[in-house]
Order: C-alpha cells, then sequence, then structure tokens
C-alpha cells in the first residue's frame, strides 16, 4: 500500500495482498480479472513501483498507441502524491513521433513516416541533432511524462522525439505502448535490444484482446491491383501489366462466383493465382514498386505503391502457404474483392514470447471464464484472481428479454416488428442517454431498413455508427454523444457491439446511463468463420475447440459492451439484455449484470421496465 495514491475501494487492498504474495513467490504468469471502474491500473502500477528499487522495469502494454497514456497519467499521480523518483513515459510510434513526415505531410500513416526516416534519415536535421546529442536528458528523464511532451520537446528544440525516446528507454523505470512493440518481432526489435526482458515486468491491459492478434494478417483488394495496373504504365512496366491482368480476371471471376451463390466469402488456395505466384516474377514487382516509392518520395509525395504492396501480399502468401493456422479467405464487401492472409494462431506464438520476461500480469474486465483465456494465450499454468464487482445492487438493474432472438442469418419480418417495438419502448421510457448495441453491421442495417430510426427519432438525438466511419468522425460523434447527457435533449447511440464505441469508449456517470443489447454478437457462419471453429477444434477437441473460437468471444463482446456505462461505484445502469439466448450464458457475463438479473417475457417486458426506471429517480 506504500505508493497507492488513493483511498483503496472495496476489493483494491485485496487485489494488492494478492500481487504482493504471488510477486514474492516468483510466479511466472498472473490473471487478473475485475470489473471495470475497478482501478485495476493504479493497484498494479503501485503494487510493482517496489521493484524498480531491485533494477526491474515495467512494461506496461495496451492495445493502442492511443491508450498508452493512461499508466503514465497515474504513475504521475502516484509520483505527486507520495514523492517517489520514478520515471516512465508513453512510447509512441513513427506516424505521431517523425517531425519530418509531419512536415512534408502535416499526418503520416505508419508505413509512410516508417518508409520517410529509412530513405531520408541522413538527411534528417532531427535525426542529425539527436546524433549530435544536442539535448539534454535531464530536463526529461526526472518525472513521468507523456508522449506529447517528448513530442513537443522534440519540436522545440529540433531534436528527433521518435529516437529519443529510444535514448530515454535507458532511464525509464515505467514504460507504456501498444501491444505490438512486444508481440510483432520486426517492430519491437529494438525494444529487444534496448531492454533486458529478463529483468522486465509485463503487463498486459485489456487481455482479452489477445485471441485476436492477427500478427501476420494482410489484404489487398481489386482497387489494389487497379491501383499497380496503372503504377505500371505510368512507369513503362510493359511486362508486369500482363501478368496483373490476370491476376485482375482471377479476382473478377471469383468475386462473381461469390456474389452468384448468395455468400460473404470462401476460402481460396493460392494455387488459384499460380500464374501469378512466381517468386522471381514477385521480386521484380516488389523492386520496382519500391522504385516507384522512391520516386514519390522525391516529389515530396506520400512514398505509396500499390505495385510493391501486391508483391509483399503475394510473397507472404508463399511464405505462409500450408501453415497450419494460416487461412486465405476471399471477401466481398458492396463491389469489391478481398483477399486475405488471416493468421488465426494465438497461443502457439503467444507461448514463446512469455517466458521471455521475469512476470507476466494479464488484466481484463471480461476474461471469463478464466481456463479458456489462458489456453487461448499459450499459459499452461498460472494463477489468478477474480474480483467480486464493487456496484451496489440497487445501483444496476438488468433483464433478459425472452421471446426474441436475433437467432438465424436474417431477421423475419416479424422479429423485426418485435425488436423494434421494445427499443422504441426503452428510449421513449427512459429519459437519460443511453446506447442501442446491436449484435452486429448487419442486425442494425436490417433494424434501420425495417424503420428503426423513423420509430425512435421524437425520443433523443440520434447517433448511429456506420461502417467505415473515419477516426476523427468517430471522436466528433461521441463527444457530442456524451455532451447529450448533460443536456436537456438525451442522446441515442446506435452500434454494434465489438466495435469502437461498444469497446473502445468509456461514458462514466450522465454519458450513459440505459444499454440494450439487441441480440448476441455471435460470428456470422461464413467460410471465415466455419475455419476458425475448424482449426480451434484441431487444437482442443470438437466441443472445446467450437466453445473457445465461437461462444466465449461473443459473449466477452457483449460483456464489453454492458460495461461502457461504469467507471465508479456512483455510476448506475439499466441495463436489457434483449435475446433469449442470454439466459444459457449468464455464467459468461459479468456478476454486475447477473446478480440482479431477471428474466422478463415480450408481454411484461414494458411493465418491468418501468418499474427498473425508478433507479433514475433515486
Amino acid at each position: 500500500m506504500e505508493y497507492f495514491p488513493y483511498t483503496p475501494r472495496i476489493g483494491q487492498e485485496d487485489l494488492i495482498d494478492f500481487l504482493e504474495e504471488r510477486l514474492k513467490r516468483r510466479d511466472k504468469y498472473i490473471i487478473i480479472q475485475a470489473a471495470t471502474g475497478f482501478g485495476k491500473t493504479p493497484v498494479v502500477l503501485a503494487t510493482l513501483l517496489p521493484y524498480v528499487e531491485l533494477d526491474y522495469k515495467i512494461l506496461w502494454t495496451v492495445r493502442t498507441g492511443n491508450e498508452a497514456d493512461r499508466p503514465i497519467e497515474e504513475l504521475k499521480t502516484i509520483v505527486d502524491k507520495t514523492g517517489i523518483e520514478v520515471f516512465g513515459f508513453s512510447f509512441r510510434g513513427k506516424s505521431d513521433m517523425c517531425l519530418l513526415a509531419r512536415d512534408m505531410f502535416k499526418t503520416a500513416a505508419y508505413e509512410d513516416a516508417t518508409y520517410v526516416c529509412s530513405r531520408m534519415r541522413k538527411k534528417c536535421k532531427y535525426y542529425s541533432n539527436y546524433i549530435k546529442r544536442r539535448f539534454d536528458i535531464s530536463l526529461l528523464a526526472y518525472k513521468p511524462i507523456l508522449y506529447s511532451e517528448i513530442l513537443k520537446y522534440g519540436s522545440e528544440e529540433g531534436i528527433c522525439p521518435y529516437m529519443l525516446q529510444y535514448y530515454l528507454l535507458d532511464y525509464a523505470d515505467v514504460v507504456a505502448m501498444s501491444y505490438n512493440y512486444i508481440l510483432r518481432e520486426e517492430i519491437g526489435k529494438f525494444f529487444r535490444y534496448r531492454l533486458n526482458f529478463r529483468r522486465a515486468i509485463l503487463v498486459v491491459d485489456e487481455a482479452h484482446n489477445l485471441q485476436n492478434i492477427n500478427l501476420y494478417s494482410d489484404r489487398i483488394t481489386l482497387g489494389t491491383v487497379e491501383r499497380a495496373i496503372k503504377e505500371c504504365e505510368e512507369n513503362d512496366y510493359s511486362r508486369l501489366i500482363e501478368y496483373l491482368k490476370i491476376l485482375r480476371s482471377r479476382m473478377l471471376e471469383m468475386y462473381k462466383e461469390i456474389r452468384s451463390k448468395g455468400e460473404e466469402d470462401r476460402l481460396f488456395s493460392p494455387e488459384d493465382f499460380n500464374e501469378i505466384l512466381d517468386y522471381a516474377l514477385l521480386e521484380d514487382m516488389k523492386r520496382k514498386g519500391e522504385s516507384i516509392r522512391r520516386k514519390m518520395l522525391d516529389r515530396g509525395k506520400r512514398p505509396r505503391s500499390s505495385l510493391h504492396h501486391l508483391a509483399r501480399f503475394w510473397l507472404s502468401v508463399l511464405e505462409l502457404f500450408e501453415v497450419n493456422g494460416i487461412a486465405f479467405i476471399a471477401n466481398v464487401e458492396r463491389d469489391n474483392l478481398i483477399l486475405e492472409i488471416w493468421d488465426m494462431r494465438s497461443g502457439e506464438i503467444l507461448s514463446d514470447i512469455w517466458p521471455q520476461f521475469r512476470c507476466v500480469i494479464f488484466m481484463s474486465g471480461t476474461m471469463k471464464p478464466i481456463d479458456a483465456f489462458a489456453e487461448t494465450v499459450g499459459l499452461n499454468t498460472y494463477n489468478h484472481i477474480i474480483i467480486p464487482s464493487h456496484y451496489a445492487k440497487e445501483r444496476v438493474r438488468s433483464m433478459v428479454l425472452t421471446g426474441i432472438t436475433t437467432r438465424g442469418e436474417h431477421l423475419s419480418e416479424s422479429m423485426r416488428r418485435r425488436y423494434i417495438d421494445v427499443i422504441k419502448t426503452f428510449v421513449k421510457m427512459l429519459n437519460v442517454n443511453k446506447a442501442v448495441f446491436t449484435a452486429s453491421y448487419r442486425v442494425q442495417e436490417e433494424l434501420i431498413e425495417a424503420g428503426l430510426l423513423d420509430e425512435i427519432a421524437n425520443y433523443g438525438e440520434l447517433f448511429i455508427e456506420q461502417r467505415g466511419m473515419r477516426g476523427d468522425e468517430a471522436r466528433r460523434l461521441l463527444d457530442e454523444f456524451k455532451k447529450r447527457g448533460h443536456g436537456e435533449r438525451d442522446g441515442i447511440l446506435v452500434a454494434p457491439m465489438g466495435g469502437r464505441f461498444a469497446e473502445g469508449a468509456d461514458f462514466p456517470g450522465e454519458e450513459l446511463e440505459a444499454i440494450i443489447l439487441v441480440g448476441i454478437p455471435f460470428d456470422r457462419v461464413t467460410a471465415r468463420t466455419r475455419k476458425y471453429i475448424e482449426y480451434y477444434e484441431s487444437l482442443y477437441g470438437g466441443e472445446k475447440g467450437r466453445y473457445y473460437a465461437y461462444i466465449v468471444p461473443a459473449l466477452r463482446r457483449a460483456s464489453q459492451a454492458m460495461g461502457r456505462a461504469l467507471r465508479s461505484e456512483e455510476d448506475k445502469v439499466l441495463i436489457v439484455a434483449a435475446d433469449e439466448r442470454y439466459r444459457k450464458y449468464l455464467n459468461l457475463l459479468p456478476d454486475y449484470f447477473t446478480n440482479s438479473c431477471v428474466q422478463v417475457s415480450l408481454e411484461d417486458y414494458e411493465g418491468r421496465l418501468k418499474d427498473m426506471s425508478n433507479l433514475f429517480n433515486s
């Protein structure tokens, strides 16, 4: 408790005691499940800080770089309140930290920034100033700092902030970063060079995401091929055009075949594209694509080449062909065909990574069942703790609604009508910010097509998550929705479970107080889903394999959606699980939901909802 900066809440001292004991016993793998809003980050961070004095580093990994600031913000609080001398920072990639790429393009994707750095490093003034050590490390490495502070210092002093981060690794006690720097060898090789993993404790935050890491996945589209042909025409690579036109023709045939059968996707074999799968040809494509990238950069344009991407994709296909756990998927989206390398492996790859560290701590609010999580991420032995939720029963009202389900390929007309009526009653009766989290975009679009939005528009301002929504557009929508919780007119968020709002956003207090789950977010049974289940059945046996591949991920997505409204003990939420199949899976749902859950028929729904709505009058 020495470094914990807050008054402990229920369960936090129990977790600290558990962690201290497991670390003293030199346990290798520790799994923590505690509900969203419990305060896992400050508890774990404070418990690990004494190991800094023993010359261990704490490596804190998160799903995306955007989330890396959170543990460092908590570290700042610990330092401010306890006076401990510790240095840590949030690490970001070149797309955020390359000043030269920013000078050239204002914003740069990771691949663009990486290419600019590799091609122009010798001429880069920022890198030159870094090499000449034209900076005072004492101005940075004395207290916890966010990546934005490193970026600001680098910009003001004319020094490469990306390389500054690597220099700071030698001084850091705590580093927060994306999973990729640990899991992807080609990205994390400099980390391995600068850090001794044997003297590091790794924390994997939101660890339920690990099952879907897809480390070696890639994709191309018909558009990729069209752009590659155009590049060849512009650069007089006439010999390659012939092969690319054959590829385009094959892909168009595949597109028509999938469409004619009314399917979404199918598995394909690399042998379907024998004409293009010639190693010498692909290496020639890659070299010519590299030449195009150099020319683009010389002209001050983004160094992109579809020809180069195409070559890399097919070279990867050659390398991964017949590797167990790799699938090749042809997927139809609107008027496009996507060819994808899909890496289904998690346990096999991850089991080689974890032993490199002194200790690995996995934590999330949605890891039940623990044995399934452990097996799918490559753990044979582990110790775990499940912290009961700290939300008072009277602050969470929940029901499973029977007589309604999204089961099947499509919703029948009568089922669409039932769902629209249920949702309309929900938004009409509850005068708070509310979310309609749908099982999938497909279900969401079917309900919208059947008139959902017209039926509910009078009961709040609508905010709809759509396919392909840009990040900046999504942020604006999210901010506007949250404001409605404090305004006169309530907001109604309509979004799929597993999407950016149902998993990646938090809505404390009045920002979200009522949630209805429209169905269970099972993956649609397509060629991709069948292959995934088949692969897991080959690893874990028939019944268990299907459970791990199909059932557990869907209920984790539902659990994530339920937790969006809960961040503190003061929050309150009403949750309707609108699919009778939830009754079978209560053991996979959060205890704050099941502790107060009642089963309600369609006939009794409106009355029970009215009774539960008094939650917002108390």
